[in-house]
């Protein structure tokens, strides 16, 4: 019987022994039992090491998740922190979410590597690049296949119909997928910068395109003349202009355009700027429109006493203040303005005379009818602001006129055309006009149409005012203003006419020359036709 129980053993020996040939010595292998996923089984070995293996096996090595740390002693630190990361006493839930939330973070190496993408993505902008050259590449194969004729290099020698179809497939992956697409979006948020030119041609570009690219632009003006720039994109969303060589710059005549500033600079450091970050705000557009000019002019003639022809030196001077306030707002629209005109002459041995008094005031409120007509009703007074004085007679002069004698005021309603800005026709049926004279005991108040025992005359009646300006070019204008007055219960016939014009011709910013005309048809002032001429050179300045 032994010997039976020897035998057997000789012949099973090598089958024990080939199921054991993985065995190692000194080896401590655990149960094949399944574990918790957070549980780790320890493995002796020779070498004393510690391993990290699989939950249903001892044979698969688990990765480390902290492998990405450099820092031993943090990945201990958040190892510790991971278990022991329970809510205590004095912590709220805030706190152990919080701590969570990074936790995850710094285990998480996935996160890690889409940040550093991005960061990449933004700066660099390398996957576009690559999707451009597959894309190329995409294009030239299919080229070639096209073309049997054309020698191939080497590479295209092997299967390239199935390398056109992956890369075909890899480009329409990355082109179309939605994350890639939402971060190509939020990359271009920046500000669209757009040049345009008085030809109206114009360039637009997104700053922050990740590119430090030029662009080139022309700068035309009105006289035909360019000046050629280059537009940079440059890093930290900041744009660079460079103006070519040989460009001769002088001072703009034209008035600055004001309008809503937005601060899109900010300043990093002396040289150093960068558009700043823009929050929500309220867009609030000009409603009035204000300006003024100024102005004043010479005329100087010197004559001596040995000239033969004769003649006597004469000096004039002639201020101008013209200013006007006009709003629109939707269908509305009202126009002010004020004019004041004062001249002085000195001829010969005289001193100086009043050769020019003049004030009026305009305000007119429009309300949209239809098309290019208005409801409009208007105020137009007229006066002077000085003493004004017949020199006819050598040995005295005699008071003619003051201020608020005459003054003369109309009121109207009726209906205003204005197609565009430069042309304004008002017709008014009705229209009241008074003629006052303050002081009549120093004046003569029927000079002016009013009766001998009155101070105002008032009249009913119809009305016309037309004004037009009309520019050439630059600064170079011709304005009209015409006003047209029928008395319906005294001579209707007799129609009271108003009418100037003039003519300005710049010379340069400042200086101007204008000549003017002012004609003046009134009954009550008289049969004959008034008329007065002015050529004035002087310095003009707007507002």
């Amino acid at each position: 019987m032994i010997r039976i129980l020897c035998v057997l053993l000789i012949i099973l020996q090598p089958f024990i022994s080939f199921s054991q040939r993985d065995v190692r010595k000194d080896s401590i292998y655990p149960e094949n039992i399944k574990l918790e996923k957070s549980a780790f089984r320890l493995k002796q070995n020779k070498a004393d090491s510690i391993k990290y293996y699989a939950n249903d096996t001892v044979f698969k090595l688990i990765p480390d998740p902290l492998s990405h740390l450099d820092n031993v002693g943090f990945r201990f630190i958040v190892r510790e922190l991971d278990m022991n990361n329970v809510k205590k006493r004095h912590q709220t839930d805030s706190l152990q979410d919080a701590v969570q939330m990074l936790l995850q973070y710094v285990k998480n190496d996935s996160i890690r590597n889409m940040v550093y993408y991005l960061k990449e993505y933004f700066e660099k902008r390398k996957t576009e690049e690559a999707l451009r050259k597959v894309k190329r590449q995409i294009k030239l194969e299919k080229i070639l296949s096209y073309q049997p004729g054309i020698l191939k290099p080497e590479e295209y020698e092997t299967d390239e119909t199935w390398k056109t179809h992956a890369l075909e497939e890899l480009y329409d992956y990355v082109e179309h997928d939605p994350v890639h697409q939402w971060i190509r979006e939020i990359s271009r948020d920046s500000v669209l910068i757009g040049v345009k030119n008085y030809q109206n041609d114009s360039i637009k570009f997104w700053i922050n395109n990740g590119k430090q690219d030029f662009k080139r632009f022309w700068l035309k003006k009105n006289k035909r003349d360019s000046i050629g720039i280059w537009v940079q994109n440059t890093k930290n969303r900041s744009v660079r202009i460079l103006v070519d060589d040989d460009v001769y710059q002088q001072s703009v005549q034209k008035s600055k355009m004001r309008g809503t500033s937005v601060r899109l600079v900010e300043k990093i450091s002396s040289d150093h700027y960068k558009l700043a970050k823009l929050g929500k705000y309220k867009r609030y557009s000009k409603k009035w429109k204000l300006g003024a000019t100024l102005g004043i002019s010479f005329n100087q003639g010197h004559v001596s006493d040995s000239w033969a022809g004769g003649g006597e030196s004469s000096i004039a001077t002639i201020s101008t203040i013209g200013a006007f306030a006009n709003l629109a707002k939707g269908n509305h629209t009202w126009d002010n303005t004020l004019e004041i005109k004062y001249g002085l002459l000195k001829s010969g041995d005289n001193g100086f005379r009043k050769n020019e008094d003049r004030i009026e005031f305009i305000t007119k409120y429009g309300q949209k009818a239809v098309k290019n007509w208005y409801y409009s009703a208007l105020f137009n007074l007229k006066t002077q602001a000085v003493k004004g004085y017949d020199y006819s007679n050598d040995e005295s002069r005699k008071l003619k006129s003051d201020f608020f004698a005459p003054a003369y005021i109309i009121a109207s309603v009726g209906m205003d055309y204005k197609p565009n800005k430069k042309l304004s026709v008002l017709l008014s049926p009705i229209a009241a006009k008074y003629t006052i004279v303050r002081d009549t005991a120093m004046i003569d108040q029927t000079a002016f149409g009013v009766d001998i025992d009155k101070k105002v005359k008032k009249e009913i009646g119809s009305y016309v005012n037309v004004s037009h300006k009309l520019k050439f070019w630059g600064d170079l204008s011709l304005e009209n203003k015409l006003t047209l007055y029928s008395n319906y219960t005294m001579k209707p016939k007799n129609i009271d006419i108003d009418w100037e014009m003039i003519l300005v011709m710049p010379i340069n910013q400042y200086m101007s020359t204008k000549f003017s005309t002012h004609l003046i048809s009134d009954a009550d002032t008289g049969s004959k036709v008034q008329f007065k001429e002015n050529l004035e050179v002087g310095v003009r300045y707007r507002f």
